[in-house]
Formats: C-alpha cells, structure tokens, sequence
C-alpha cells in the first residue's frame, strides 16, 4: 500500500475542510469520499464541497459521492428532520443534532471503499471540544480496533481530536482556510439555521476570523 494516500470522510463543514488544508500541507495524497446518509444538509454539504474543492484544484482527487439516504429510516435528530426541542440552549440542541452511531457508520463506509482500494489511512475531523461520544479519542482508538480485526489495520488521522475548536480556527488561519464557503448546519440544507451548535461554532470562526458568510 502506498503510505502517503489517505482517505478523508469529507462533509464541506468548518471541521473535514480544515482538515484536507492539514492533509495537503502534510503532503497526504488525498481520497475525499462523501456519505449521503439521507441527512437533511446534504444540498448544503455537496454545495460547499464543490466549492471548496475548486479552490483546491491542482491538489484534488474527485469527490466520491456515496449514496445511502435510507439510513435516515433508522436514525433521528435534526440531522434527519426531527427537532423536538422549544429551547435555544447548547445542551438542548446537542441532544435533537445527535445521530446515533453516524461515525461508527460513516468509517465502516469508508474503510470498506478504503481496502478495496488498498488504502490503509482514514481521515475524520472530529474536533475534542464539546464532543459527542463519537468524536471522542476513546472511540477513534476503539474504532481502529474494531477494523483491525473485522478487515485490516488501518491509521485513523484525526488531529484535532481532544483539541479545542479554537486549534481548528487557528489551524485555518495558518493554513489559509476558505470557511467562509464551508457548510456547517446540523438543521437545514438550503442555508444556515444560525440555531444549532454547528452554526454557531461556524460563525464565531468567521467573526474571529474576519471573514464574511458565503452561504
């Protein structure tokens, strides 16, 4: 296997864009591969990537586009049209955002397409501060685990897990980052909700960034 090929599980928000500016600069040979799980963003996610993925054009590999929304069925949360809560607070819409076990599934996706194309490195921007179990560096260590022994050992990157989201905006700014063309919503798909958390993560990284909402 080639060492310096990577796939990323690329999504066009602040977190997975961020992270293929790291990869390039590391000089990774990067797979993006997108997952449509029937999330009710993925309008706003595939906009951005291809935004995002023009500025990128003499480094890109073309976008993989997997299709698989009837895993909404089995899901819930905002990211699949439920919003339950009256409330504004971060802990309420943490609870309505969360999709139960969307990165143990969207790794699986992954790393299947990954070893059939003797790729051994996934990358995920998981981000440590204010987490979801799922993001947490328990469950990357326990997910390379679990793929050692069902397929093959595999290198998880994530670098800004148990960081701070403020190295995720610092590492922009070094790495001159467009976020303003990111997409990064949990709620809607035609535009920012600028309610959930992701939008609010979003925009305090535009504001101290100085930069102005493309979308």
């Amino acid at each position: 296997m080639d060492n310096n090929r990577v796939m990323l599980l690329f999504s066009g928000g602040i977190d997975s864009t961020v992270l293929y500016y790291w990869l390039i600069n590391a000089n990774y040979d990067v797979f993006p591969i997108h997952i449509n799980y029937g999330q009710t963003t993925y309008l706003g996610e595939v906009s951005a990537i291809k935004e995002v993925t023009r500025a990128l054009k003499k480094y890109n590999r073309p976008t993989l586009f997997i299709d698989v929304p009837g895993l909404r069925q089995i899901g819930s949360g905002s990211l699949v049209g439920e919003v339950t809560t009256n409330e504004y607070s971060f802990d309420s819409w943490a609870r309505d955002e969360f999709f139960p076990n969307r990165n143990m599934i969207l790794i699986s996706i992954a790393a299947s397409y990954a070893f059939k194309i003797k790729i051994n490195k996934l990358a995920i921007g998981v981000v440590g501060e204010n987490s979801y179990t799922d993001t947490k560096s328990s469950f990357i260590q326990s997910i390379a685990s679990t793929l050692y022994e069902s397929l093959s050992q595999f290198e998880i990157i994530a670098p800004f897990v148990d960081k701070s989201r403020e190295t995720v905006v610092n590492e922009s700014r070094r790495l001159n980052v467009p976020i303003e063309k990111t997409f990064s919503c949990n709620c809607l798909g035609d535009r920012h909700c600028l309610l959930c958390n992701s939008c609010l993560d979003r925009q305090h990284a535009l504001e101290w960034l100085g930069k102005q909402n493309a979308f």
